[in-house]
């Protein structure tokens, strides 16, 4: 384990926190001078699973990362709300490879580590399957920003980790996935999304796409409060 990487790391984490935290403050205080309702706010926090989509290798495997992130969640229609959020996702993916000059014929492993800030502009509303069981469903699109990159070779004992520099540095894609109510505030999360560009930033790009499932628990400041209205 590298400690200055993990220091890295926890800096850029500390960096998408404080900026999500910010841009959603931002709609909060904004939201009231256009007459609208914020029947929910909340936090999120998750594991996410990513690969390429278009990348032809025959050993790729998923890349685990972390989600974190927050939502407001804002009345349109009746069952049916615009959910805006802000959220850091690591992305990327990871394969296995046979190395030729590996004498104890072990598999290398090729790593690109991407992490994002993700403003996904979600909509999201309720099916009742029974009396205890309604699920909600969100959909929507979203626009990420990438905040870095980096490629990581192992082979055998040794890892070499260096900047990609070829990456492109925003993304548009789609994103839909449900919640199920787990506890007074909780809900599990589930949920998909997929890059619509290409992810190598030079003209004429290899078809290589975002794509990932992440598994996430959301805590809600408050139950929902129908009757109030920040439009004043």
């Amino acid at each position: 384990m590298n400690p200055n990487r993990d220091s890295k790391y926890c800096r850029q984490m500390n960096k998408a926190k404080n900026l999500s935290i910010g841009i959603i403050f931002l709609i909060a205080v904004n939201t009231p001078a256009y007459g609208m309702k914020i029947v929910q706010s909340g936090v999120m926090g998750g594991v996410t699973v990513a690969r390429l989509w278009g990348l032809q290798v025959s050993q790729e495997s998923w890349n685990v990362g972390a989600w974190a992130g927050v939502y407001l969640l804002v009345p349109v229609a009746d069952n049916f709300y615009f959910r805006p959020e802000v959220n850091f996702s690591m992305r990327g993916y990871r394969y296995l490879y046979e190395n030729e000059n590996d004498l104890q014929g072990d598999k290398s492993e090729a790593i690109l580590r991407l992490n994002y800030i993700d403003f996904p502009l979600l909509f999201q509303f309720a099916i009742s399957v029974n009396e205890t069981l309604i699920p909600d469903v969100v959909f929507g699109p979203f626009l990420s920003w990438n905040i870095s990159a980096r490629s990581i070779n192992i082979v055998g004992d040794s890892e070499i980790s260096e900047k990609a520099d070829n990456v492109r540095k925003y993304d548009l894609g789609l994103m839909a996935g449900g919640r199920l109510h787990y506890s007074k505030h909780v809900y599990i999360n589930l949920r998909s999304g997929a890059g619509l560009l290409s992810i190598v930033d030079k003209p004429n790009p290899p078809r290589k796409y975002n794509l990932w499932i992440c598994l996430l628990y959301t805590s809600d400041a408050a139950d929902e409060l129908d009757g109030v209205d920040l439009g004043g």
